[in-house]
């Protein structure tokens, strides 16, 4: 089997980047509006999850299909992470303000905590919504929960997210090329993160179920 053949390892792997890409590329255009962010996102695991699990979707079909199906609500929740956002950053604009290293250094440490924790959960929420059905309140619950179980786990989620944003500003002369091949690279990684623990709290859940019957 050659390395250019249809069904060399060289190729599914070619295939799979060029799937991962695609996703990206679908997410970054659908968030130019800012407002649909949240369903961009949710579309985005989704499919990102999906082809984790060994599935063979149809990208743009199922990217939609998502996108469409799942709208409403995360774009609500997608505002109020805006509005969290705003407080969050009017706060440390006050804290700066008055002179940042004048402020109790205990309250500040409690903030940067508070913030890094809300940030972790805004990231956690949207893989919720793509895999799992739930009301918006029992989103912004499971997310704070999933979060606080998952603290290393979703620490490793945002530092990885930092890395395309971070290269474009060591490379900005690639940048066009930069940010969506390392965000392709970053969504299999955290696609496969999110799926691993999704895994075991589904086994978890069907335990439960299974002693209760």
């Amino acid at each position: 089997m050659g390395v250019f053949s249809f069904d060399s390892p060289f190729m599914n792997f070619l295939h799979k980047a060029c799937e991962y890409l695609i996703v990206t590329l679908l997410c970054m255009v659908c968030c130019i509006p800012v407002i649909t962010a949240g369903a961009a996102l949710t579309a985005k695991y989704y499919v990102g999850m999906k082809m984790v699990r060994g599935e063979e979707p149809a990208i743009c079909r199922s990217f939609f299909g998502s996108f469409k199906e799942n709208f409403g609500q995360a774009t609500i929740i997608w505002l109020i992470e805006l509005v969290v956002g705003a407080f969050l950053t009017y706060d440390w604009y006050l804290i700066y303000s008055i002179g940042g290293e004048n402020f109790n250094q205990i309250l500040k440490i409690l903030l940067i905590v508070i913030s890094v924790y809300l940030v972790m959960a805004a990231i956690a929420v949207f893989p919720l919504i793509a895999r799992f059905k739930m009301s918006n309140k029992e989103a912004i619950k499971a997310a704070l929960v999933y979060t606080y179980i998952n603290v290393p786990r979703l620490l490793f989620v945002l530092v990885l997210l930092f890395v395309p944003i971070w290269l474009c500003f060591k490379y900005p002369q690639w940048m066009i090329a930069v940010y969506p091949v390392g965000a392709a690279v970053c969504l299999y990684i955290i696609s496969f993160n999110f799926m691993k623990s999704f895994k075991k709290l589904e086994n978890k859940l069907q335990g439960e179920e299974e002693e209760v019957k």
